[in-house]
């Protein structure tokens, strides 16, 4: 799961928009202008929060992971019964033949 593309475009997606978000939190509404805006401490909260959600989705994969998981294993089982009907075939084909 961790070496998943998905999983992790998921999770930075995902850290992108905390981040925004707490970004926005931070700065509020009271600092009109750019420069009453202390930008250290948006950017340190931003990057704490986008931290945060990186950690909990390695501890909570996002649902969508967990679906495309499940329909992973769906589909490998799906292979396997069909290649174990193939070969119960080709066994019964050959012992028509004998």
């Amino acid at each position: 799961m961790f070496t998943s593309t998905q999983f992790w475009a998921s999770s930075l997606e995902t850290a992108v928009r905390t981040a925004a978000a707490a970004a926005l939190g931070v700065i509020g509404a009271e600092q009109l202008t750019a420069i009453q805006v202390d930008w250290t401490t948006v950017a340190g909260v931003a990057l704490l929060a986008a931290i945060v959600s990186i950690l909990t989705s390695v501890a909570v994969p996002n649902p969508d992971i967990r679906a495309v998981k499940r329909e992973a294993k769906r589909q490998e089982a799906l292979a396997a019964e069909a290649e174990a009907k193939k070969a119960a075939a080709a066994a019964k084909r050959k012992a028509a033949k004998k």
